[in-house]
């Protein structure tokens, strides 16, 4: 859309995958989130980056921040840039003055609701730049989980508490003032997917730049951090060449990006997926990518139920090969994202 929806003075938030430290593809490219922002500064636009880790690397609760600093993480991964962006730490806005109240009316998975950063509700946009990668707990982490970033802590290990492997997100919270027991088990990819209500009035595209991927394990470069390294490593592939993907519907962006990343997968060695079968036969809840139709995903399917996007996904290609582009038009089975090799 040429970007029709931004003017000058303008104030928009890019809300990058910044989950850790570890580099990319763990997290967001800084290439994504730089040259994104500077298209949008040459357009008149004030932007601003902002993201909350996870509990395992930053923790807050009503006393304030208990441990961590997203702002130190976001400088470890190379998105900073020498500090040449603004860059907001959520959990640094304070617990009452920082997030807003997302009411359970509108978040039917949520009895009591939820909260999420305030500064959803102080810019005028917001640009989303999720990573391509699998999830330990959630199957995948793609455009609709990267909004777990702007969940107030208390929101965010609610509906963590409720997901497989609950286990490590209580005791990355054991020194916070944190309630992590909840009895409702079978809500959690709803609950997730209904974040994206609170910014469905401001989001206006969803990019991704799959130059590389990691399809096992995730999103950190390692499912358990130890003093030997850690267990659970990522599988990261390199596509040639790679894809960069953006929509201005959420869902379409999340269909092509479950895909895409299906397609990765059918490259990897068996062995070398041997350990993250047995972790998905544990997990009870996430299935494997191509063991269910890309529509059939429980991010996508709730989100369609919820209106956040089309059902039809019909893909705009720009220097992809033909073979890659029947092996996507066969896995999407159908909102026009735009495809570009890179």
């Amino acid at each position: 859309d040429n970007l029709a929806w931004l003017s000058p003075g303008e104030t928009v938030l890019l809300k990058p995958a910044l989950n850790s430290g570890d580099p990319y593809p763990s997290t967001t490219h800084p290439l994504a989130v730089h040259a994104v922002a500077d298209l949008l500064a040459e357009r008149g636009a004030a932007v601003i980056v902002g993201d909350q880790a996870g509990v395992e690397a930053v923790v807050q609760d009503p006393s304030g921040v208990v441990k961590g600093s997203t702002a130190a993480l976001y400088r470890e991964t190379g998105m900073s840039r020498g500090g040449m962006l603004r860059f907001v730490g959520f959990e640094q806005e304070g617990w009452d003055t920082g997030y807003t109240h997302f009411p359970a009316e509108r978040a039917p998975s949520w009895p009591d609701g939820f909260y999420y950063s305030s500064w959803i509700d102080r810019v005028d946009h917001v640009v989303a730049l999720p990573r391509l990668s699998t999830h330990s707990q959630a199957g995948v982490t793609l455009g609709f989980k990267n909004w777990v970033g702007i969940l107030r802590d208390d929101s965010r290990v609610e509906f963590h508490a409720e997901g497989p492997f609950c286990s490590f997100i209580e005791n990355a919270v054991k020194d916070a003032d944190l309630t992590t027991d909840y009895p409702n088990r079978d809500a959690f990819f709803r609950r997730m997917t209904e974040i994206a209500l609170a910014v469905a009035g401001k989001l206006r595209v969803t990019l991704f730049v799959g130059t590389q991927a990691q399809v096992t394990f995730g999103p950190n470069a390692y499912a358990v951090e130890n003093s030997y390294g850690g267990l659970g490593e990522a599988y990261t592939v390199t596509p040639d060449p790679g894809l960069v993907f953006a929509s201005s519907d959420p869902v379409a962006a999340e269909i092509t990006a479950i895909a895409f990343l299906t397609h990765l997968s059918e490259e990897v060695p068996f062995h070398k997926k041997l350990s993250w079968k047995a972790a998905l036969f544990a997990n009870g809840q996430a299935q494997e990518l191509g063991e269910q139709p890309v529509r059939e995903n429980p991010f996508v399917a709730h989100a369609l139920a919820l209106g956040l996007g089309e059902q039809e996904v019909e893909p705009v290609y720009h220097d992809v090969s033909s073979p890659l582009r029947k092996r996507l038009d066969a896995l999407i089975g159908g909102a026009r994202p735009v495809v570009s090799s890179g």
